[in-house]
């Protein structure tokens, strides 16, 4: 794959290749010209990833495509708890950007069917990255004391 085409993303700061990989980073990264850039090259999303960075903060999102034995990750991070969606782009986008959306709470603008997923009762948007993020709660238990 050429690594300047990838570069010429908008948004895109840098192309590395780490373990067989292609890695873009962009953390402003114009992710609809992204998704319309690699279709053209021929790649397919296969997963997307999301990693809270804190609290009431950003969130890493990793779009993972693949052609043949081609591997791109593209990482860039929500703006302001949002980032465009590119479910009208690449269709597996659809189901990862609702999860993304029910597990971390970031919004994906344009969206053509953003409904929640099935989720428990109580479950709110959001519960994941606040499990992630916020302090730690350690249960007590009288089975669970330490001998001193």
């Amino acid at each position: 794959m050429d690594a300047e085409r990838l570069q010429a993303i908008p948004g895109v700061a840098s192309v590395t290749l780490r373990r067989g990989a292609l890695w873009v980073e962009g953390p402003l990264l114009d992710v609809e010209a992204m998704a319309d850039a690699m279709t053209a090259l021929g790649l397919r999303l296969a997963a997307m990833t999301a990693i809270p960075l804190s609290l009431g903060g950003e969130t890493t999102i990793i779009y993972h495509y693949v052609a043949a034995s081609q591997v791109i990750n593209v990482r860039t991070q929500s703006r302001n708890g949002s980032l465009a969606s590119v479910a009208t782009r690449a269709r597996p986008a659809s189901w990862a950007e609702r999860e993304i959306r029910d597990l971390y709470g970031v919004e994906f603008p344009g969206h053509p069917n953003p409904v929640p997923l099935m989720k428990p009762p109580g479950f709110e948007n959001g519960m994941l990255r606040e499990a992630m993020c916020g302090p730690a709660a350690f249960a007590r238990s009288p089975t669970s004391r330490l001998a001193i």
